[in-house]
């Protein structure tokens, strides 16, 4: 079985793409975990495109190598869509037009519908901003609860684990949060979201969200994501990397403590990690966040990550599944 794929990734977290209808709908998620599994290493997660219901939509499910099943929604992977639809095979696939400088497409996904905005000058894309008002909404609704795990005060949302820098250097004071390196800091994080994945998600995958207030560049804070799983695939990554619903996660936590406006129409500008103690080819990445609160809730919520790049576009080959069943 041969399936046509985009990889692509907003800073590390290297995402595949694959149009819908390639694999018999049973074997979709059992696909999926091989190809993120290695020899493949398809990234973090795997999407499946398909048609929608309208000519500016896109059916999108998505399955995550954390959690290792379906999950609602990967903001990072909307980003590569927008650029991956203007600059590879999917422009015909999905028959967009690259001509003008702007595409809106409307993806619709488990959490909601998330309207993408790809901004195009000469058949490039140099800007993708991802709407994520209904994702937003969809953590709300899933519940919002502070909880005290391991001595550290944290906000569930959902999976989501979110988290001040602060907590961990009042528990655990002399070591240093920001390093994403093995060794003591990472150990003491990665105990923490275990117990919080056996009290919470059952499945055993938490997305943990640090941050703190001191940036080292354009931004206002630094964001450390550190996502677990039994098998620590994420938290093996040597680099921070760009996750856009966990930004929205941040969003909502600055929020419930009076750290953005309870009313107001804004913008947060989100550092990926600590260049100090993880330098990045990159440099310093960012992601800018455009908000408004009404009442304390975050109530629309939208990004654009500042590093997307498309990896490599063609085939790959998984086995027959219809042999293997038959």
């Amino acid at each position: 079985m041969q399936l046509d794929f985009v990889k692509g990734h907003c800073g590390f977290d290297a995402v595949t793409l694959l149009p819908a209808g390639q694999i018999p709908p049973a074997h979709e998620l059992e696909a999926a975990l091989r190809i993120l599994a290695p020899p493949m290493g398809g990234g973090l997660e795997v999407g499946f495109l398909g048609p929608g219901e309208r000519a500016d939509e896109i059916r999108l499910r998505m399955v995550d190598s954390t959690a290792r099943t379906w999950i609602p929604m990967c903001g990072g992977m909307s980003q590569v869509i927008g650029k991956a639809l203007v600059e590879t095979f999917l422009r015909e696939r999905f028959q967009v037009d690259v001509s003008c400088a702007q595409q809106n497409i409307r993806l619709c996904t488990p959490a909601g519908v998330v309207p993408i905005v790809v901004d195009i000058d000469s058949r490039r894309v140099v800007r993708v901003t991802s709407l994520m008002d209904s994702f937003a909404g969809f953590l709300y609704d899933n519940g919002v609860e502070s909880v005290t795990v391991e001595g550290c005060r944290l906000l569930r949302l959902g999976d989501y684990c979110v988290f001040g820098l602060d907590e961990l250097e009042r528990a655990h004071p002399g070591l240093d949060f920001t390093r994403r390196d093995a060794g003591p800091s990472l150990e003491v994080v990665n105990r923490m979201l275990a117990r919080f994945a056996e009290r919470y998600s059952p499945a055993g995958g938490v997305a943990g969200m640090m941050y703190d207030a001191y940036p080292e560049g354009p931004g206002d804070y630094r964001v450390y994501p550190r996502f677990y799983s039994p098998d620590l695939a994420a938290a093996r990554l040597p680099y921070e990397f760009q996750c856009g619903t966990g930004a929205v996660a941040v969003g909502i936590a600055l929020t419930m403590q009076g750290l953005l406006p309870p009313q107001a129409h804004g913008a947060v500008v989100f550092e990926w990690g600590s260049q100090r103690s993880t330098p990045d080819p990159y440099g310093i990445r960012t992601s800018y966040l455009e908000y408004e609160t009404n009442a304390g809730r975050l109530v629309r919520v939208s990004f654009s990550h500042s590093v997307v790049e498309i990896l490599a576009e063609g085939r790959l080959t998984l086995p027959d599944y219809e042999c293997v069943s038959g």
